[in-house]
């Protein structure tokens, strides 16, 4: 098992290389587009999409908005 500061650790690195692979495939993007190199921009994307993905993973755990009222309103 693992601990909260192993957890934690795990975390900040998934989003740092969810973050530089976002930086990455954007400017291998736009240097493919102005070499017009379909394979570089497919792989690009593929490499944006993995990096986004990691991001999302990387994020704790979130509330949906019906599981907590909002203050201020009433139930109708």
């Amino acid at each position: 098992m693992m601990d909260s500061r192993g957890k934690a650790v795990g975390r900040y690195l998934l989003r740092l290389v969810g973050g530089v692979s976002v930086i990455i495939g954007l400017l291998m993007a736009f240097s493919s587009l102005t070499d017009g190199n379909l394979v570089g921009i497919v792989l690009s994307a593929v490499l944006i999409g993995g990096g986004v993905f990691a991001l999302k993973r990387s994020g704790g755990p979130r509330e949906s908005a019906t599981s907590t009222p909002v203050t201020g309103q009433r139930a109708h």
